[in-house]
């Protein structure tokens, strides 16, 4: 599976689930992963930009794609957190 879908569909499970104290954290360790990432794959700095904006960027649609969705069809766990 590709890593965009992951990215995706964690941030789509996190909207469902959980409020945005949560998201703040997975994307807080989101950053750490991306950086390890392309320090492993000898990025340059933009190339290391590109790869934090996308990443975060996946996730934060998905966060919000689930938001949505959690609204719409009352899906998600009201009482975590």
């Amino acid at each position: 599976m590709d890593y965009a879908a992951i990215l995706a569909l964690m941030g789509f499970a996190t909207g469902l689930c959980f409020r945005l104290r949560t998201l703040l954290v997975i994307l807080a360790g989101l950053l750490l992963l991306s950086i390890v990432f392309s320090i492993s794959r000898g990025f340059g700095f933009f190339d290391t930009a590109w790869t934090i904006m996308t990443a975060q960027a996946l996730a934060q649609a998905g966060y919000f794609l689930g938001l949505v969705a959690r609204a719409l069809f009352g899906y998600g766990v009201r009482h975590i957190l």
